[in-house]
């Protein structure tokens, strides 16, 4: 399935010129930095933390922030990365201020099969929503950039502020975790043992 057109990098070039007009104030610079990467902001937030407002409120945040602190940018990382860590560290800012309990992000439906089919979609979507929901925010965070937004491993250490390394070994950890999560699962039919039993924080 073709992926949405704000997934398409900007380019080095293209994001030079964005930000020279940002800085200059130029409304035309506002209006196509918000039109270009709110949507995936909110995509990204809105997998992460299950919150639909939550996500709405973080990115609206964010952009005030970016508009603010443009010249702040250094080009060290893409334009994308650095608005990621912005709106991330902004959700997590909102979140610790409110006492709002998460709204579970609506599945998409499935083509049409069989209702056993449909039954076993289900319970292994329920299963796997469950299991992501009780992982530790910093493996969630980690595991849905890089298997769902498609950033690189140097990517998410640039968002997140930590070393390669340790993302590396936090993604690995995590990915077996939930595979061995799922095969138990699996192998022990549809119980309710869905609770994450993951060895801790990396």
């Amino acid at each position: 399935m073709q992926k949405p057109l704000d997934y398409l990098p900007l380019g080095a070039m293209a994001e030079k010129e964005l930000v020279a007009g940002l800085c200059r104030g130029e409304a035309a610079s506002y209006r196509h930095l918000y039109d270009r990467f709110a949507p995936r902001l909110q995509r990204i937030l809105l997998r992460i933390f299950a919150d639909s407002q939550l996500a709405s409120d973080a990115v609206q945040a964010s952009f005030l922030i970016v508009f603010e602190k443009v010249n702040r940018f250094d080009g060290r990382a893409s334009l994308l990365t650095w608005l990621t860590r912005i709106a991330i560290n902004e959700a997590h800012t909102l979140r610790r201020k409110s006492a709002r309990r998460p709204t579970p992000a609506l599945s998409h439906e499935s083509p049409p099969r069989t209702p056993e089919q449909e039954h076993g979609d289900r319970e292994i979507h329920h299963q796997l929503a469950a299991l992501l929901k009780a992982l530790p925010d910093e493996k969630r965070t980690t595991l849905l950039l890089f298997e769902v937004e498609g950033f690189s491993v140097q990517e998410i250490a640039d968002i997140t502020g930590e070393p390669r390394g340790t993302v590396l070994a936090r993604l690995s950890r995590t990915r077996a975790e939930l595979h061995k999560e799922l095969r138990c699962w699996s192998e022990e039919g549809s119980t309710t043992h869905g609770t994450y039993r993951g060895t801790g924080h990396v």
